[in-house]
């Protein structure tokens, strides 16, 4: 069963990355664009060191956003996004988009 979560979230992961490949071209592509660069702490539910690090690995990996760090004591990782002009909703979406999937193949950790 697991092996058919990691097999749908290759998938998603895969049109997240070409989306945001999309997104990124525009922005470059613009001649004034209008970006809003922030940091945002995404909390975590994940649990276990693998699969924390697979979740930054993944955020890193897609365009427009870089995993910087991890703040073990308040239990969040912070991420640099190139333009997100909510950040509690770009941290709704990472979670929603690659920490639930992650959570669905190794569990809470």
């Amino acid at each position: 069963m697991k092996a058919i979560h990691a097999l749908v979230f290759a998938l998603i992961y895969i049109w997240e990355v070409i989306h945001s490949t999309w997104k990124l071209a525009l922005i470059v592509l613009h001649p004034k664009p209008d970006i809003r660069p922030c940091f945002i702490d995404v909390p975590l539910d994940l649990r276990g060191e693998l699969p924390r690090f697979l979740f930054a690995c993944l955020i890193s990996m897609t365009p427009g956003t870089m995993s910087v760090g991890l703040d073990r004591e308040r239990g969040v990782l912070i991420v640099h996004a190139l333009d997100a002009p909510d950040p509690d909703a770009a941290a709704r979406e990472m979670k929603k988009t690659f920490e639930q999937p992650l959570i669905r193949i190794f569990g809470h950790g």
